[in-house]
């Protein structure tokens, strides 16, 4: 009995999908034109938006912090991209030491660190990618972007003190370098007889060498730390390439297939709610016009 039952209900269901699925035949039936039409149209328009957009180019460099983080570096170049998305250009100019006719042609602009996962000091540094409508500005964005990085207010002052630190150690190694160059000059007239000798001399002059090329290479180092004082520096530049990376054609065209899809769909949902409602309307009169004819005077 109860696999009766059962079995009752599977055949049930299976008319009840049988019944939707020629509800849905026959609604597509009976508003196909709206469907081929759409089916037409809608990879048209997808095609017409491509060729009115222009071409888009992609390009990444790589950058090394040394004053900020990487992570407060990102969100800077996250709030330009705000900036770029809003169509306020105009607002970067003097962020990037740019013309506005240059910033009007970079479209997206975002940072992405090389190791994804979080330090407080990472040794590595983090790319910038753009997607621009001239590959011929990358230079001069290039170039912005690095000014930006290094002409902010919290920037330049921790620079100029970096800078003004470097300097008095590389001018007081100076000066110890040059009193051991005279020492060592010193050391030199006696052992070849010179001066008069000394046996402590003679002792000092077994390291005097030594100790004169770690002074030279610490002042050669901190000459070279200052000349590479910057808030960021560039590793890898912008790259100009010839192939676009956008638009996409066969993305325009399906999005122009699916709206219009979308659209037809729409239309003929409410022509047919429409009818029907029209139907049971006029069912609903007849019914009231019977029964108003039946009813005894």
């Amino acid at each position: 009995m109860g696999d009766n039952s059962n079995n009752y209900g599977h055949r049930q269901d299976d008319i009840d999908l049988v019944a939707l699925l020629e509800r849905s035949i026959l609604f597509l039936r009976k508003y196909k034109w709206a469907f081929l039409a759409a089916i037409i149209i809608g990879p048209l328009l997808g095609f017409l938006r491509y060729q009115s957009l222009p071409a888009v180019y992609k390009s990444r460099m790589v950058i090394h912090s040394f004053i900020l983080t990487n992570q407060n570096d990102i969100q800077l170049v996250a709030n330009w991209n705000a900036v770029l998305k809003s169509g306020e250009s105009a607002a970067l100019t003097g962020t990037f030491n740019l013309d506005e006719d240059i910033l009007c042609r970079v479209k997206q602009i975002k940072a992405e660190e090389i190791q994804k996962i979080f330090t407080p000091a990472n040794p590595n540094g983090f790319t910038i990618e753009v997607l621009v409508t001239d590959n011929s500005i990358l230079n001069d964005l290039q170039k912005g972007i690095v000014y930006a990085f290094e002409n902010s207010d919290y920037v330049k002052d921790r620079l100029a003190a970096k800078r003004n630190r470097l300097q008095e150690l590389i001018d007081k190694t100076g000066i110890e370098l040059k009193k051991m160059d005279s020492t060592k000059k010193m050391v030199e007239n006696l052992i070849s007889g010179k001066g008069s000798s000394s046996s402590s001399l003679i002792v000092d002059a077994s390291t005097i060498n030594r100790q004169w090329i770690e002074m030279n290479e610490k002042f050669l180092s901190l000459k070279e730390e200052l000349k590479f004082s910057n808030a960021v520096q560039v590793l890898q530049g912008f790259s100009k390439f010839k192939k676009p990376a956008g638009p996409n054609l066969f993305v325009w065209l399906f999005l122009g297939l699916i709206s219009c899809l979308s659209v037809a769909y729409i239309y003929a949902l409410c022509r047919s709610a429409n009818q029907k409602l029209r139907n049971r309307a006029l069912a609903r009169k007849e019914t009231q016009s019977n029964y108003l004819q039946n009813v005894p005077a």
